[in-house]
């Protein structure tokens, strides 16, 4: 066994997967936005409004390599893969595994989440979908360097367990 990272855009299910994998195959969750959350002492959102992105990175990524635990799947920030050196180290101490889901189904989950998303706080509905396509289109390359890519629309409690060692 080791540890699996899953990545993907917010919204893809990373965390909910996650869990029901953890679940379901015994193996341990982390979600690294808590552990971020937990250390820092305050939700994501304000430590983007008082400390800014570069700084939310910088701990995102120092925290992502104390993800070391054998048996475990951890579950990234949506941005977690595309900064610093971090899809490559994730590659080099687990399996990488890419939640793909298009903009429409992404925009549909995230339209009731924008107050709790730093990076969807400004965007209108009515531009949801079309921001969601631009970033994701900038993210994909680095996505797209997962070991693994799966479509969330095809997503099973099962799904994990072929990948097991």
């Amino acid at each position: 066994m080791h540890i699996f990272f899953l990545i993907g855009f917010m919204g893809a299910g990373k965390s909910y997967w996650g869990k029901r994998w953890a679940a379901a195959t015994g193996l341990q969750f982390v979600e690294l936005d808590n552990l971020i959350e937990s250390t820092l002492g305050q939700p994501i959102t304000e430590v983007f409004a008082t400390q800014g992105e570069t700084f939310f990175r910088e701990q995102e990524s120092f925290l992502l390599k104390k993800c070391t635990q054998d048996n475990c799947i951890v579950a990234t920030g949506g941005g977690a893969a595309c900064f610093f050196d971090n899809m490559d180290w994730m590659n080099a101490h687990g399996t990488t595994l890419y939640l793909q889901a298009s903009p429409q189904l992404l925009a549909e989950r995230l339209a009731e989440e924008k107050a709790h998303r730093p990076l969807l706080q400004q965007i209108s509905d009515a531009s949801l979908e079309s921001f969601i396509a631009h970033k994701l289109a900038e993210r994909e390359p680095f996505y797209n360097q997962a070991q693994l890519v799966l479509d969330v629309t095809r997503l099973t409690d099962d799904s994990l367990k072929p990948y097991l060692i």
